[in-house]
């Protein structure tokens, strides 16, 4: 609870600011080496680096962040649909969250519960740093990174401890006005020199929410806790351990697809969601040769609802092993790294079944950066994954007996079930990637990028895992990324400019429903394309940011078989390219959105007094064509249009700090009380007859923060 001294732009400055010292003759093993006595290792991005974001802390805090989209309000390449947390859906560049490599503290967050629910949670109270990778990247991005990697990093007693103390805690009060309360509690401190201790306890409770037009949104309350410990010890001058335990809770009564708005005359069903994961951190620091990280990892995730009696959880378990050697004017990364996705999915009734899917991938990566000349940092890597994947099923007829589900057995006495299995082809490959910066002064630089990426065949949705027909024909989705980037920051101002194009090639898909049941297939190639400008300006005591996102996310040489009476076989084949992705049709790859103009600014009023002022405006876009899979799977007989309508939201913050132990902010979100549909969530279908129940959840009306911390 600092004052004063950390404005917003000096984040986004500081990603460049590696680039600034390897343009201006320091090599970038000095700066490892000064980092190694530091015992923080950051490497250098080079690939994607100028699309890349960092969101800080103090940002989470300003604006009192509750959510994902509360945490990605502000950065341009991210859009994240649906106001209610347990149904929030990421999208980078267009591209679900389902694509892209999200981990905490190095934990991978995998597959998908349920396809109506979002797949990552996370609790901004407890976030040290979030970093952004848009679109494929460098080798050490991680396994599946087709679309991008979100890293969450938590904090440690060492982020609260100020200089000399060897005991603290924070207390911390927020109200909401639309509608709800929060209340954490957090006690650090060093146990010994070499050790120290973090807990914390958050508790978040939300009634229903009411959108712009001052209409109650139904089954929108929540109540949310989470428990969080994490231990730091300085096993030596040169290594050092962490150990990290998270509890995650929600709870609530949701609608039956939990994504859409309720009608009114809809029931809701009460679902509990939760996440677990252990995390172990050791570094050894040793010299310019051996600075190993290791990274072990747990992670379970489960869902239950009333509805269909139905329960279902995803446990992911692995390790990332990795050196970072520093050889003349190289700086090499490399490692190994192992990951293991188990669904379990158990229904009851209609649904009867018990079903498990295991998949692995094993992974080989190396990345070098090459200060080739004191302009000229040239990073070049190679990546080899292997994937493979098992599932079995139990189909069984289940029936009550004194309350109790039991399964239904025959006349001898034996259980009624049918058993099915099958593995999938090992899918395997090698990406490359190759970047450069090029610095003409010390403000001014060029960067470039090459990244391929590959994913095979991941572990299917908890919910729809028991529909599964196998595909032997199922290739590994490649994607191919390319950024250009022009920067100019000479510390007060800064310009940048990006272009990229990424495809993935034979993009997975599943026909949920169809004729096959749930049918993992090769669709056609996913194409995102964009322009990134961002300008600032950042003085003494007020910093300004101003970002323009264009992104076009479409599905290229897709087939489909439509029904047509004038054709033998009474179908025929058309083959598609362009078409605009909608969420409630391709739910789990990606979703349209309007060109985006957001406004930052901060401004010191005296070190106690901070102001802030954020403005989000998103184009519309109309007439996005539909149903091009609802009539091959013959749901519809003629396409329709959907529109996306434009929206601004006005976001305001003010933050007081009287003492160093008191800190009071004030923030209103949607200050103008715009009425909105968030272009990452499921968009209005209502108009279309039969379809009147798809309409995505809209955002929250004006909601006025008020927060009082005191740390002590």
């Amino acid at each position: 609870m600092t004052a004063h001294t950390t404005p917003t732009l000096y984040f986004k400055t500081s990603i460049l600011s590696a680039f600034v010292a390897a343009s201006l003759g320091m090599p970038a093993y000095a700066q490892e080496q000064q980092q190694i006595q530091e015992k923080k290792i950051e490497r250098i991005t080079v690939v994607g680096a100028t699309t890349n974001a960092a969101i800080t802390p103090e940002e989470l805090e300003s604006y009192q962040a509750n959510d994902l989209e509360d945490i990605f309000r502000h950065t341009p390449s991210v859009t994240v649909g649906g106001s209610l947390g347990i149904a929030q859906k990421i999208f980078v560049r267009g591209v679900e969250d389902s694509m892209v490599n999200v981990t905490v503290d190095g934990a991978p967050q995998t597959s998908t519960l349920f396809h109506h629910i979002g797949r990552v949670a996370i609790e901004p109270e407890l976030l040290r740093s979030v970093e952004v990778q848009a679109g494929a990247g460098e080798a050490t991005s991680g396994s599946g990174a087709v679309g991008g990697a979100i890293r969450f990093k938590t904090k440690t007693a060492e982020d609260l401890l100020t200089d000399g103390e060897r005991f603290g805690g924070l207390l911390k009060a927020s109200y909401f006005s639309n509608d709800g309360h929060k209340e954490s509690v957090s006690l650090y401190g060093r146990v010994t020199d070499a050790v120290n201790v973090l807990a914390s306890y958050v508790n978040v409770s939300r009634n229903n929410m009411d959108d712009g037009d001052g209409q109650e949104i139904p089954g929108t309350a929540a109540d949310q806790t989470l428990g969080f410990a994490k231990v730091h010890a300085d096993i030596t001058e040169h290594q050092e351990l962490t150990l990290s335990y998270e509890r995650r809770k929600e709870e609530g009564q949701f609608g039956k697809q939990t994504n859409w708005a309720p009608l009114a005359s809809d029931p809701l069903f009460a679902s509990w969601g939760e996440r677990e994961t252990l995390v172990l951190n050791h570094g050894w620091y040793a010299n310019a040769l051996l600075n190993l990280e290791t990274t072990l990892y747990q992670t379970e995730s489960s869902f239950k609802r009333e509805l269909y009696t139905w329960d279902a959880s995803i446990k992911t378990t692995g390790f990332d092993i990795r050196n970072s050697s520093d050889i003349g004017r190289h700086a090499l990364t490399y490692g190994v790294e192992h990951k293991k996705d188990e669904v379990h999915s158990q229904s009851y009734a209609d649904f009867g079944g018990i079903f498990d899917e295991d998949g692995r991938v094993t992974a080989l990566y190396a990345q070098d950066h090459w200060q080739i000349t004191d302009a000229l940092l040239l990073s070049l890597g190679l990546r080899y994954d292997a994937y493979e994947l098992d599932h079995q099923g139990i189909e069984a007829n289940w029936i009550k007996v004194d309350g109790v589900w039991v399964i239904e057995t025959d006349a001898n006495g034996d259980p009624v079930t049918s058993s099915s299995a099958f593995s999938t082809k090992k899918q395997d490959g090698i990406s490359k990637n190759l970047g450069f910066t090029y610095s003409f002064t010390d403000s001014l630089r060029l960067t470039a990028g090459y990244a391929e990426a590959l994913r095979g065949r991941q572990v299917a949705d908890a919910f729809t895992v028991g529909e599964l027909t196998p595909n032997a024909n199922l290739k590994a989705e490649e994607v191919d990324n390319i950024e250009l980037g022009l920067e100019y920051n000479d510390g007060t101002w800064l310009f940048e400019a990006s272009v990229y194009r990424s495809v993935i090639n034979d993009v997975v898909f599943d026909k949920f429903k169809g004729s096959e049941g749930v049918f993992y297939e090769n669709i056609g190639d996913l194409e995102s394309k964009g322009l990134e400008l961002v300008a600032g300006y950042k003085a003494n005591n007020f910093d300004l940011l101003v970002s323009y996102n264009h992104n076009d996310v479409e599905l290229n040489n897709s087939e489909f078989l439509w029904p047509d009476v004038s054709a033998p076989s009474g179908v025929r084949r058309v083959n598609l390219s362009g078409l605009q992705l909608a969420a409630y049709e391709y739910g789990g790859l990606g979703n349209a959105v309007g060109d985006s103009l957001n406004v930052n600014a901060n401004y010191w009023l005296s070190d106690e007094i901070k102001l802030g002022l954020n403005i989000n405006h998103v184009a519309s876009l109309n007439d996005i064509e539909v149903f091009h899979r609802s009539m091959e799977l013959g749901w519809v007989t003629e396409l329709e249009t959907i529109n996306k309508p434009s929206y601004q939201v006005v976001d305001v913050y003010m933050s007081y700090e009287p003492t160093a132990n008191l800190r009071l902010d004030l923030a209103v979100q949607n200050l103008l009380d715009e009425s909105y549909r968030s272009h990452g969530s499921v968009a209005d279908y209502g108009h279309i007859p039969g379809y009147e129940s798809v309409v995505g959840i809209k955002e929250a009306g004006r909601d006025i923060r008020l927060s009082l911390a005191y740390r002590f």
